[in-house]
């Protein structure tokens, strides 16, 4: 099988993972790579172990979220995660999988057709490990930082209270994503967790045009402080750009920065500092910067 190998710098390496803790040094993808940039994400994860109404709650968020543009993510394991692709599918949405074992070691294998369908209606399969890498337990939640990395938001439809689906809220959460929760009956245990979530501060939602329109108007927002941020860029002194732009990237450590600069601390420094006073970057740990927020 002939798969795309992209590493870390690729210009097709999704832009939204370099913004996350330990993203993958590399992935391994099949299919259309240009969703991995695409301009609006939803993860929507769930139980392996989910009722009828976690099942019908994926397929009918995931159509209508689809119809409008919006690639859904998820881990193509059996329950939620299935029904949420097959419903992307079904309206010629587009989606991406996200696998905690090679691409040739398709898991779980009763899902081989769904990993097929994928792929021949224009969908992108993914992975960070080499493409004879068996399934392994301890795999699936690493695997769940790169689903909650490339969302914009996430989605919990079911979730028990120790389970995968709740690492990826939490990594959702540490990564500064919004987490959606679809409520559940509290007497079922794969509404535990969802159900915890929304005390924590999930939001609750109940009609997919919720997600739609927050998510459309994240984007707007986005575009505006692009512009904004380019406008910004113009300003900063030509010595001081490649700089810029290096922080840019997700916050960097001084030793980073001239590593990719090729200059030692004393050059480095000096520039960080300027950076600094005219309010373009901060420090937020010794010897680490970041875009300053406005």
């Amino acid at each position: 099988m002939d798969y795309i190998q992209i590493p870390y710098k690729d210009k097709n390496y999704p832009k939204r993972l370099l913004k996350i803790n330990n993203p993958p040094k590399t992935l391994y993808a099949l299919g259309n790579i240009e969703l991995l940039n695409k301009d609006i994400t939803l993860g929507i994860v769930g139980s392996r172990n989910c009722t009828q109404y976690g099942i019908k709650c994926a397929h009918n968020f995931a159509k209508e979220i689809s119809k409008n543009n919006i690639c859904i993510i998820s881990g193509m394991a059996i329950g939620i995660d299935t029904a949420s692709h097959l419903a992307s599918l079904s309206q010629k949405g587009r989606t991406i999988a996200v696998l905690g074992s090679g691409l040739n070691k398709i898991y779980p294998q009763e899902n081989e057709w769904v990993f097929h369908k994928i792929l021949s209606n224009c969908g992108c399969i993914i992975t960070e490990y080499e493409e004879n890498v068996e399934p392994d337990p301890k795999n699936f939640p690493k695997r769940n930082r790169i689903v909650s990395g490339l969302s914009d938001a996430i989605l919990v439809v079911e979730a028990e209270y120790r389970s995968g689906t709740s690492i990826t809220a939490k990594y959702a959460k540490e990564q500064g994503k919004k987490i959606y929760c679809i409520p559940s009956n509290i007497d079922s245990i794969v509404g535990v967790g969802t159900n915890r979530l929304i005390k924590q501060g999930g939001t609750l939602t109940i009609k997919p045009n919720e997600i739609i329109q927050d998510l459309q108007n994240s984007k707007t927002e986005k575009i505006q402080t692009k512009i904004y941020e380019n406008t910004k860029k113009e300003n900063i002194n030509k010595d001081y750009i490649s700089i810029y732009k290096t922080i840019e990237q997700g916050t960097k450590h001084i030793n980073d920065i001239c590593k990719k600069e090729g200059k030692n601390i004393s050059q480095i420094m000096p520039i960080l500092t300027m950076l600094e006073l005219q309010g373009y970057i901060e420090q937020i740990k010794q010897n680490e910067f970041k875009i300053k927020e406005e």
